[in-house]
């Protein structure tokens, strides 16, 4: 089958890789739509230690069900010909965490692109483990925007102890289609005002494409002018909730010394390697009572409600998809997507 293969660190080319078999306990899919996700443009630049080039990445997956193997229990809720959407983070449903609620934190968790080759590709096979996570995409929902259910099933997860409420004002950093996620969601919540924070101008211009201007404040920032323009937009309170959608550690830093008293601050992008600590601003936590959270992945039940969302486009959130390509184009898309040209890319083999 074709496909785009990741060689190693800033590099992938078209070739052909032999074709997947569905596993005697999962399924075999026809790739329709692969969404290229912010973790694969970081993979992309600077590799992972789980995977070694020749790889194949992407795992924000739709297909069409073409083989269910015979020992597929989890797979009983679909069927041959069906359109579905896979959720990249796979889980065991026994440990106590499964148990508990708590599957997005499986202690033997496993991922869809790093665990298991990925689906940049005509052709992708389901693991056992990933069966419990095929869902049917609903009818009037395309592909490629169903392919978004992962990342907004993960902001979804994040906002499960962050509690916006009424009238809150709510700090985004970072207007990638996360970011854009999170605003979106902060609205939907009752937030009356939402900031999003970016160094980039172009791409707050993008955002401004999907969010409009409704409870929306565009701040261009750079350094430490973040702190500033959410304590110049707050009169000098803070905002009641800092989401941090980025993986930067000077931004997570940054965050704590947003916030208003009591405020709330999750981390939500992932660090790089060689840069996964940072300087604690402790006294902002002691004196002013500051919360922090983090949050990775996401449960069951918020796939199935970032699907339903999708189906309906709350809050126009499908526009986040903005362009649409081949196999053929997908080496080149990392770099555009890093640079901030273009907001989430759909590739369709």
């Amino acid at each position: 089958m074709r496909a785009a293969i990741w060689q190693g660190p800033g590099e992938m080319t078209l070739g052909t890789v032999p074709d997947p078999v569905c596993p005697p306990d999962g399924a075999l899919l026809r790739v329709t739509a692969t969404g290229i996700c912010g973790t694969d443009v970081r993979v992309f630049f600077n590799g992972d230690r789980r995977i070694e080039g020749p790889w194949l990445l992407g795992h924000e997956i739709c297909g069409e069900v073409l083989e269910v193997g015979p020992d597929a229990h989890d797979a009983a809720h679909v069927g041959v010909g069906d359109a579905v959407h896979c959720i990249s983070t796979l889980y065991c449903g026994r440990c106590r965490l499964c148990r508990s609620g708590n599957e997005h934190i499986c202690l033997h968790y496993q991922l869809m692109g790093f665990d298991f080759p990925g689906a940049y590709a005509e052709y992708v096979a389901i693991p056992a483990i990933a069966c419990k996570g095929l869902f049917r995409i609903p009818d009037g929902l395309s592909h490629a925007h169903a392919t978004f259910t992962d990342p907004l099933s993960d902001a979804i997860c994040g906002h499960k102890d962050i509690a916006i409420g009424l009238d809150q004002t709510v700090a985004v950093v970072g207007a990638g289609p996360v970011g854009i996620a999170h605003c979106a969601l902060a609205r939907a919540q009752g937030a009356s005002s939402v900031l999003l924070l970016e160094t980039a101008a172009n791409r707050l211009t993008l955002a401004e494409g999907v969010l409009g201007q409704d409870r929306m404040q565009y701040l261009e920032v750079a350094g430490d002018d973040g702190i500033a323009a959410v304590r110049a937009a707050t009169d000098d309170f803070g905002a009641d909730v800092v989401i941090v959608a980025c993986s930067s550690d000077r931004a997570q830093e940054q965050a704590m010394e947003m916030a208003a008293p009591r405020g709330r601050v999750l981390f939500f992008g992932g660090l790089p390697k060689g840069t996964t600590h940072m300087r604690f601003p402790s006294n902002i936590l002691h004196y002013q009572e500051v919360q922090v959270h983090g949050s990775y992945a996401s449960r069951y039940r918020d796939q199935q409600q970032a699907l339903d969302m999708l189906a309906r486009d709350d809050g126009g959130i499908r526009r986040v998809v903005s362009e649409i390509i081949g196999l053929d184009e997908t080496p080149a898309a990392f770099a555009r997507i890093r640079a901030g040209e273009v907001l989430k890319v759909v590739v369709q083999p």
